[in-house]
């Protein structure tokens, strides 16, 4: 195979060199090589599986809390992706959590929950604004409530249109820095969370039904702004590093009426809830068809129950994860030159 391969390529540039156009005469040496095809990006780019294992910082010092509570999971992802030409793409994506340390939000142990499945379209950098070299990105994501979560949130559907502002440039590597917004409209059949059965056991019998006995008293967020900066920097091509912070703001379905009983008042407003992400990452890429990613990650709300502020770099939310992801663009590729490689062999 290694001869084939020299042969091929001292015959490419011999052919290139002394390469005479049709209708030229044949004294005359055409210099001018022919331009190598280029790839075309496989529609199926952004497909990828991972396997994150995730463990809380706090959990690993026995110390840090009043109750020693640590969390180790693990997570499945299925991300599917398809381009249908340089900008335009359909996607879906689905997480299976299985928390390995004893859970306090499961119905038995070694229970796997199924997260909400996600429907997504859209297209990535379709426009440039001129002048400045701004790419323009922009997807609308669907949220089916597959999780117990929202179903026991009484979720039917969430919309989410999104648009992302992001800037590339080169200084010692591939650096991009980007913004964006979502804005997400969830659509439930109750204003408040339920429980699957009620707290009065004896409603049944009573005229008033078990409805106003199965609600937890928690609201459900009717809208949802998200918003962030992101920057990421590749100074190798098996080399990368990303942050990203990101605020969360979600506004609750109003309380109807006024209970007589109920003669305090809030001063503050009590329809938002607050909340943040923080996120660092550095990524390995040692084949292809295989990424590694080594982060810190904090997704908390703002407040703590005494109504103190989290850190929103650190706190008991704080979380390192481990990565392992199958690029299938990448795998396709390295099958599809093994394959080749064998037959010319």
């Amino acid at each position: 195979m290694l001869l084939l391969a020299a042969a091929a390529g001292l015959a490419a540039p011999a052919q290139a060199a002394g390469a005479v156009a049709e209708g030229e005469d044949e004294g005359e040496i055409n210099l001018v090589a022919p331009a190598e095809p280029q790839e075309e990006p496989a529609p199926w780019r952004g497909s990828e599986f991972s396997y994150r294992n995730v463990a809380t910082v706090s959990g690993m010092d026995r110390s840090s809390e009043l109750t020693w509570n640590p969390y180790w999971a693990m997570e499945f992802g299925f991300k599917l992706r398809w381009y249908f030409d340089e900008h335009w793409f359909a996607g879906a994506r689905l997480d299976v959590t299985r928390e390995v340390t004893e859970a306090d939000d499961t119905t038995y142990a070694g229970e796997a929950w199924v997260q909400d499945l996600l429907l997504s379209g859209g297209g990535t950098r379709f426009v440039t604004i001129p002048g400045v070299g701004i790419d323009v990105s922009a997807d609308v994501t669907l949220t089916l409530p597959a999780s117990k979560v929202s179903q026991a949130r009484t979720l039917y559907l969430g919309i989410g249109p999104n648009v992302r502002l992001s800037r590339g440039w080169e200084w010692g590597g591939d650096w991009e820095v980007g913004y964006h917004v979502r804005f997400n409209s969830y659509l439930h059949e109750a204003t408040t969370a339920e429980l699957e059965t009620p707290l009065i056991p004896s409603c049944a019998g009573s005229g008033q039904g078990c409805e106003s006995f199965v609600n937890t008293g928690v609201r459900n967020a009717q809208w949802r702004v998200q918003h962030g900066v992101d920057l990421s920097y590749q100074p190798l091509g098996w080399l990368g590093f990303s942050a990203a912070f990101e605020h969360i703001v979600d506004w609750l379905y109003p309380i109807e009426g006024d209970d007589p009983r109920v003669s305090w008042e809030n001063e503050s407003p009590t329809d938002l809830r607050h909340a943040s992400a923080f996120e660092v990452e550095a990524t390995f890429v040692p084949w292809p068809a295989l990424e590694i990613g080594v982060g810190y990650s904090t997704i908390s709300p703002q407040l703590a129950p005494d109504s103190t502020y989290y850190n929103p770099f650190y706190n008991r939310y704080t979380t390192l994860y481990l990565d392992l992801r199958l690029e299938i663009e990448g795998l396709v590729r390295q099958l599809t030159e093994a394959f080749e490689g064998g037959s010319a062999t």
